[in-house]
C-alpha cells in the first residue's frame, strides 16, 4: 500500500511532487513508461509501476497494485505521434480511478488559462498555449462531471529556479506572480490536496506579489 500515486513523475513537476511527498515521510509509487529514465525517481525510494498512461488498462493496472489512498496527475505533452497526454492519458486515469478506486482523492494539475481563465490570457499566450490548454480543458470537464473525490490545480508558468516557499493559492487569477519555481508549486499542491475544503474546486498556483 502507498500514500501517494503519482502520474506524470519522471521529470519536472510531478519529480517535485515526489521528492516532496517523500520528504513528508509519504511512501510514493509512480507510473513510468519502460523507455523513460527512472534513475531519479529510483533514488527517492519511489516504487516504479511500468505502464503507458496511453493505455486505460495500463492506468487501471496502475492504481490496482499502488493501493495508494491519493492519486495525483500531472501528466502533459505529446508522444511520438504527437498525441497529446494532457488530453487522453489523463482522461484514462479518470476513468480508471472511478472503476477502480472511486473513492480514492485525485488531484489533477493542469495550467493557468484553463477553464474560465482562457479569456483573461493575452493574445501571445493563447496561440502559444492554445493546443495544450485545450487538451487540458477535455480532462477537467471530464472529472468535473465524475463523482470522484477531485481537486484541480491551474499552476502559473514554472521555472527550474529553488524553491523559494513564496506562493499564493486562489480560486480566481490576477495578473501577478505568474512564474514560480515548480518546487514551490509542488508544496502548493500538496496543500491543497490535504485539505478537504478545496474539494471539487479548481485552484490557481501563482507567485508573490512583487511588493515595487
Amino acid at each position: 500500500m502507498h500514500d501517494v500515486l503519482i502520474f506524470g513523475a519522471s521529470r519536472g513537476l510531478g519529480l517535485c511532487l515526489a521528492k516532496a511527498c517523500i520528504l513528508r515521510g509519504e511512501k510514493v509509487a509512480a507510473m513510468v513508461r519502460a523507455e523513460s529514465d527512472t534513475a531519479a525517481l529510483s533514488e527517492l525510494g519511489v516504487s516504479l509501476i511500468t505502464g503507458d498512461a496511453f493505455s486505460v488498462d495500463d492506468c487501471m493496472a496502475t492504481i490496482k497494485q499502488a493501493g495508494a489512498k491519493r492519486v495525483i496527475s500531472v501528466l502533459g505533452g505529446k508522444n511520438a505521434a504527437g498525441q497529446r497526454i494532457d488530453a487522453l492519458g489523463n482522461l484514462n486515469v479518470i476513468e480508471a480511478l472511478e472503476e477502480a478506486a472511486p473513492q480514492t482523492r485525485f488531484l489533477l494539475g493542469t495550467s493557468l488559462g484553463c477553464g474560465d481563465q482562457w479569456d483573461s490570457l493575452a493574445e501571445g499566450a493563447q496561440r502559444m498555449l492554445g493546443e495544450a490548454i485545450k487538451a487540458k480543458n477535455q480532462a477537467e470537464q471530464r472529472l468535473e462531471q465524475s463523482t470522484l473525490a477531485w481537486m484541480i490545480a491551474r499552476p502559473a508558468g514554472l521555472s527550474h529556479q529553488p524553491a523559494t516557499g513564496q506562493y499564493r493559492v486562489l480560486a480566481g487569477r490576477d495578473d501577478a506572480g505568474n512564474y514560480l519555481p515548480r518546487a514551490d508549486v509542488a508544496s502548493a499542491m500538496l496543500e491543497i490536496f490535504a485539505e478537504d475544503e478545496r474539494l471539487h474546486k479548481a485552484w490557481t498556483i501563482l507567485g508573490p506579489v512583487d511588493p515595487a
